[in-house]
């Protein structure tokens, strides 16, 4: 007669009662004593009593499906927080005719006559989109990216006036662009600031769906809170907690069954069942390698120094959004209220800004995915005439006062499979006065920034031809029939 085996307590069974340390764990309680599943964390296990004890809707809402990477066009916003200039001295600004109708003089907006945009080599188009040949966030993304990875971009400035330094810019379209298809499998938007809109803009009222609120993300460490499996994932490895959560679930099931079935809606019954199922795909898919910046190869390539704080918050969103675990990311920058009566302030932050989103560019180009890039600013700025001759300043208009007339946003998409056709050929959404100042009267978006971010909208979804559905994203169409007029690019998938 064969031997009976003796039992190993550290080896976890897959059939019958669960055993961890020479104790038998048969019920959710008996887990719960053990540390291994958590009430006050987030966690991929979900509570069988909440489920039962839970309605019907909110059954149906929860679904069974396990979590999906994003199949649509990623995106990243920058908040530059204070009152940036973006338009004449960093992305050309031109008139009616666009970037490339010259103000007569761009002396409000930072550029003495030296560096008026008519003379030789002050534009420059290498990304489709016309920044000023001396641009401080061009030298930035210069400077950290090839000549490829930059010939697959191009973008759009949108002329659009905003109040100065104030949080209360309705700026930040993130919620409608998550609804509009930019979804993560993790989570939906992820901000570097505890906020509402994950920066300091806001999102308009009427788009916040506070289920959606944002994760903040400010290293890599942060992005592995977000995945919780109490203490399982610390006392085993993924093969053997797998295997717990197969015992859980067939502990559930049969809980269950001595309900009255009756009285127990169908959908709970496969919510139960298929959220332990897709517990145990979530291991590996948002194991501690998956997730974090720091342990992959192409972000350590693409950001050179995670030890400095802008580039690891930075590095931390833009690896979960590329890779599809988040839909949205939000990227506040701060210090862009640099009026401080000299240039060289405004330049280093500019440069910063440039680098910053040179750096998603070169690892949307590492990974092979295409990324929009949408950057905004809370007011603007106005320079005086006088010159800053440090170094730093580089002999242009020091910046003296806020604007928010002279205020704007700009998009940069990168496509990895060349750059995106224009739709009618403009880079420019909006046009500029003489003075500098915005032409409120030029789109429903000039002197409205939530009409902004429903533009903005508006042309993420024209990237997948669903342009047609911003009134079911945003809830209306400000734009009526002349929505096309205002879309950069054709559909790139």
């Amino acid at each position: 007669m064969a031997s009976k085996k003796k039992n190993n307590p550290n080896e976890l069974k897959t059939q019958g009662p669960v055993c961890l340390e020479g104790h038998r764990i048969k019920t959710r309680r008996d887990f719960l004593s053990h540390g291994l599943i958590s009430m006050s964390t987030f966690t991929m296990v979900p509570s069988v009593l909440s489920l039962i004890t839970s309605n019907h809707a909110y059954a149906q809402q929860m679904g069974c499906p396990a979590p999906q990477v994003n199949t649509k066009t990623p995106v990243l916003i920058f908040d530059l927080a204070g009152g940036a200039n973006i338009p004449g001295s960093n992305v050309m600004a031109g008139g009616a005719g666009g970037q490339m109708d010259f103000l007569a003089d761009y002396k409000s907006l930072g550029l003495p006559d030296d560096f008026h945009p008519s003379r030789q080599g002050m534009t420059n188009n290498e990304m489709g989109l016309v920044f000023h040949g001396d641009s401080a966030i061009l030298r930035g993304i210069q400077n950290v990216t090839s000549a490829t990875t930059r010939s697959r971009v191009d973008g759009a400035l949108f002329a659009a006036s905003s109040s100065d330094d104030t949080a209360n810019n309705t700026l930040n379209p993130a919620y409608w662009l998550n609804r509009a298809g930019a979804q993560g499998g993790l989570s939906q938007i992820a901000g570097t600031r505890d906020t509402e809109s994950g920066g300091r803009s806001v999102a308009p009222m009427e788009s916040i769906n506070p289920a959606f609120q944002p994760v903040q993300l400010n290293r890599p460490q942060d992005a592995l809170g977000l995945v919780n499996i109490g203490k399982l994932g610390s006392l085993f490895n993924d093969a053997k907690a797998q295997r717990i959560l197969k015992a859980i679930e067939r502990m559930s099931e049969q809980k269950i069954m001595s309900f009255n079935q009756q009285a127990l809606p169908d959908q709970i019954k496969s919510l139960v069942k298929c959220g332990y199922v897709g517990s145990q795909d979530l291991i590996s898919q948002y194991s501690a390698d998956a997730i974090d910046a720091s342990q992959d190869a192409m972000v350590n390539q693409a950001f050179d120094d995670l030890g400095n704080r802008d580039q690891r918050k930075t590095a931390t969103i833009a690896k979960l959004v590329l890779d599809g675990h988040i839909g949205v990311g939000v990227i506040e920058k701060g210090g862009y209220d640099y009026h401080n009566q000299t240039r060289r302030t405004g330049e280093t932050r500019d440069f910063d800004a440039g680098e910053l989103i040179g750096r998603v560019m070169e690892l949307a180009n590492l990974k092979q995915k295409n990324v929009m890039i949408y950057v905004i600013t809370d007011g603007g700025v106005v320079a005086r005439e006088e010159i800053d001759n440090t170094a730093e300043g580089r002999g242009k208009y020091a910046w003296s006062g806020d604007s928010g007339q002279r205020s704007s946003a700009f998009m940069l998409l990168y496509r990895h499979g060349g750059r995106a056709a224009l739709r009618n050929g403009i880079r420019q959404i909006g046009y500029y006065k003489p003075s500098g100042g915005v032409e409120n009267t030029a789109t429903p978006a000039s002197n409205s920034s939530t009409n902004l971010a429903k533009l903005i909208t508006a042309n993420y979804l024209a990237l997948h031809g669903e342009e047609g559905n911003l009134a079911s994203v945003v809830g209306d169409n400000p734009f009526g029939n002349t929505l096309n007029n205002f879309l950069v690019f054709n559909p790139i998938a």
